[in-house]
């Protein structure tokens, strides 16, 4: 019914097609499978990638390469044809833009136009692209696919101070036009394909570009259900940006069910989670060129820290919630005044409070099994703030026994699955006088040089002492460790932190059940790492055993086979849509049955079927694109084409396009001439933090915005999740928390308001009209200059009648925010 109603548009049919599936039992819904046999019976985006004949067309004259051909055929079949090509000055501005994000210089504009040999569009054409500028701009829209941010996002929204490298590897990797599959196979296994190249490493940023949540994934105790659906809400965000990026397969989609529209197995979606099942997203040290003096500058620190007592270490356990116990014979019975628990301070860990539990009793008894006893402090109904270097005081009340004993019974977390309980020292009075200790018994102990149950009444805490010994000798030997310590860890300090980047770092993989509904609560049988079993010409066998890292290579020979049908399409789409303003599929990434079908099919396929064969350059793939007449095509709209293509899904002229928010604001310091063309590192910041538990994110601190160290490139800005840069939001900056494959275009009045009176544009304006003053004094010559660096043209002697009054009334200042807020500004035809 929807396929076949033309006045439906295409979202109005899905929302009907949900409507319906809605109130539908689950079995009703779920996708037939794909069918056997013969690749044409299988829907269109799951069959082989074919090279198509060429159709036969009229308008020879129009055709410029084999896109064209493509192009025209479906437009003569309708009665159209192609417009006329744009104008140069058009052309080089759209080019420009296309490629660098940046508008044209007037210099560059004249060159072009005069020009007038054939070989000028192709020379501009090598030209941007040979340009670093080229990669910042199609950096920008392959960070909004992979929903790429420096902040974690979620309620506390942490920083990521290193995950910056991952954003400059893209565009270095578009600079040096690397090849494709290299480019996908890099970011899901450089590290375990080039283990010895940084950049390799630096890649795999990919996996870890999006949301984390920080409290959840460091404060949840191990075995609980939230915890569980932590780690599988973490899985999933790694499958759905891989999946949907490199391939259009909405996989995550079966992740409670099997697929409701394509055939996607729910065993399918837990397949690909245990391929990522052995990652946890981490700082990784990228390079470190003083690996070899810090090395042995750590075993001789270490050295040095296993002969000075710490204490007494619990065995590991992997649960929070087990019961460990420690206790202190005093030799004869007591009554006791106070007990003080002296949180450990080992001087090779820098956490306070180390091993403190967060839940314990603290009992007394003349039984050294406690069979009988009276306890003095019951700390089990909250977690207990963990005291730092404060040793705990708790009050005996004059209670008699002979032991001591310290019961933990929720211990403190080390790392994930690596619980335990330490103490440095347990110390009693009794009548305002220490009473010692005379040995000491625990459920079980660390077996380490520095950590000894014979260490808990030492009057030692690790780096200095609590009680200091009656023999000089061994104390001056302890403080001179401590002091040796100092110095070693001084040397370590000054040499220069290791370059590190927000990735991931591999563990042990976790096992994988099939979730029933979806539901952690409900596992099934264990699931083996594998990919989307509805791409049928493509084997490739994914380990079961050995090192995580096969499991994520064998995922992207998957990806990058030469049969897999899904890949290529997904990239030229997206390269066109760019193009365009629209994909050929204008779901590019959704390839399935909810998602868009080509309007170009053989199109899409001759332009994958070529990329392969060109060696999957992106650059070259860019040429055949932009050297073609249909895309050289003027954007005037004609009356008659309208009427039989009125959204122009054929082609029939150039789209129009309004630049993104980033290509507004480098577009405004190009024209003021104070864009600052420095190249990658860490982030530039438009915004006042404040460090907090939620940290603090103000992006309404004018001295950030106007700081001309700021005025870069905003691919290189510092993007935070939780709170958006409101200037760039209101022109529809994409959400970082979301992979973002095509942006909202809308039109409000906060958008001119933004471009009229934002501070960064009153800034900018004022400089852009210092900038018009150095042509001299005439206000025509100004006004005409505004619009060659602007717009790329000159003005009409109309425009200038209009506006010479106004710099005249309100000066040159005025004039430039009329030019920030002009629509020809904004959009490029």
């Amino acid at each position: 019914m929807f396929a076949t109603d033309n006045h439906i548009g295409h979202g109005t049919r899905r929302l009907l097609l949900f409507l319906v599936l809605a109130a539908l039992p689950v079995s009703s819904i779920a996708a037939p499978p794909e069918p056997a046999g013969k690749a044409e019976a299988r829907w269109w985006s799951l069959r082989p990638v074919e090279n198509p004949k060429a159709p036969t067309v009229k308008a020879t004259a129009r055709v410029r390469n084999p896109i064209d051909i493509f192009i025209l055929a479906k437009l003569e079949a309708k009665g159209l044809s192609l417009s006329p090509d744009a104008d140069r000055a058009t052309l080089i501005r759209r080019l420009t833009f296309d490629l660098h994000g940046l508008p044209p210089t007037p210099e560059e504009i004249d060159a072009f136009v005069n020009d007038k040999t054939d070989a000028a569009y192709e020379k501009l054409v090598d030209r941007l692209l040979a340009s670093p500028r080229y990669g910042e701009r199609w950096g920008r829209h392959w960070l909004d696919v992979v929903h790429y941010g420096d902040t974690h996002g979620y309620d506390r929204d942490k920083r990521r101070p290193n995950a910056w490298l991952y954003r400059d590897y893209v565009i270095k990797s578009l600079n040096d036009d690397t090849p494709y599959s290299r480019f996908v196979r890099e970011q899901l296994a450089g590290d375990i394909l080039y283990p010895k190249d940084p950049a390799a490493l630096i890649a795999t940023g990919f996996i870890a570009a999006g949301p984390w949540d920080f409290e959840a994934h460091n404060e949840l105790r191990e075995g609980t259900v939230d915890k569980l659906k932590t780690r599988l809400i973490d899985r999933d965000d790694m499958l759905a940006n891989t999946m949907t990026t490199f391939a259009s397969l909405t996989v995550h989609c079966a992740r409670c069910h099997d697929h409701k529209f394509d055939p996607i197995p729910q065993t399918d979606y837990y397949r690909v989670q245990a391929v990522f099942a052995g990652v946890e997203r981490r700082d990784r040290v990228v390079a470190d060129p003083d690996a070899g003096k810090r090395a042995d500058l750590e075993k001789k620190r270490a050295a040095v820290a296993a002969t000075l007592p710490a204490g007494w270490h619990s065995a590991v356990a992997s649960e929070a919630d087990t019961t460990k116990w420690v206790q202190v014979d005093l030799g004869k019975s007591v009554s006791v005044d106070t007990i003080q628990l002296y949180p450990a301070q080992p001087v090779d860990v820098a956490a306070e409070g180390y091993g403190f539990p967060l839940r314990f009793t603290v009992a007394v008894s003349d039984d050294p099994t406690f069979a009988k006893s009276e306890t003095v402090a019951d700390k089990t109904l909250v977690d207990f703030e963990n005291p730092g270097t404060k040793p705990v005081v708790v009050l005996g009340n004059e209670k008699k026994g002979r032991y001591v004993r310290v019961t933990a019974s929720l211990l403190w977390k080390q790392a994930n699955d690596a619980y335990l309980f330490a103490l440095s020292e347990i110390g009693v009075t009794n009548k305002g006088e220490d009473v010692p200790g005379v040995a000491v018994t625990a459920l079980d102990s660390l077996a380490a040089p520095a950590w000894s149950a014979a260490f808990l009444t030492d009057g030692f805490d690790g780096r200095k002492w609590l009680r200091p010994p009656a023999d000089d000798a061994l104390r001056a030997k302890f403080e001179k460790r401590v002091a040796e310590y100092a110095a070693l860890s001084k040397e370590l300090e000054a040499l220069p932190a290791p370059a590190k980047v927000y990735s991931i770092e591999s563990i042990v993989p976790r096992p994988i059940p099939f979730l029933k509904r979806g539901d952690v609560q409900k596992p099934g049988e264990l699931v083996l790492p594998g990919a989307a079993s509805c791409v049928t010409e493509v084997d490739v066998a994914f380990p079961t055993g050995g090192s995580e890292g096969a499991r994520r290579l064998a995922l992207a020979d998957w990806l990058v086979h030469p049969k897999n049908p899904l890949t290529r399409r997904t990239i030229v789409n997206r390269v066109w849509q760019y193009h365009f303003g629209r994909g050929i599929v204008d779901t590019p990434s959704d390839f399935g049955k909810n998602g868009s079908t080509p309007s170009h099919p053989e199109l899409l396929d001759y332009l994958a079927d070529r990329f392969q064969s060109d060696g999957e350059s992106l650059k070259t793939l860019h040429k055949l694109i932009v050297t073609s007449s249909t895309y050289r095509q003027s954007s005037a709209t004609d009356e008659k084409a309208a009427k039989i293509d009125a959204d122009n899904r054929l082609l029939w002229r150039q789209n129009r396009a309004r630049l993104e928010a980033e290509a507004v604001r480098d577009a405004v310091l190009v024209v003021s001439d104070s864009l600052d063309q420095r190249m990658g590192g860490p982030g530039f910041e438009l915004f006042r933090y404040k460090d907090d538990k939620s940290p603090v994110y103000d992006h309404t601190d004018v001295a950030r915005i106007n700081d001309p160290n700021n005025w870069r490139r905003t691919v290189y800005r510092f993007t935070v999740r939780s709170v958006s840069n409101p200037f760039l939001e209101c022109l529809d900056c994409a959400d970082p928390s979301i992979n973002t494959p095509v942006r909202n275009t809308t039109i409000t009045a906060q958008q001119s308001l933004a471009l009229l009176n934002d501070p960064f544009l009153l800034k900018q304006s004022e400089l852009f009209a210092k900038r018009l003053t150095r042509v001299g004094d005439s206000v025509q010559k100004q006004i005409e200059a505004g619009f060659r660096i602007a717009f790329g043209r000159m003005p009409t002697q109309a425009e200038v009648d209009l506006l010479v009054p106004l710099v005249e009334k309100r000066g040159l200042a005025q004039f430039c925010r009329v030019l920030f807020n002009a629509n020809e500004f904004i959009y490029i035809d």
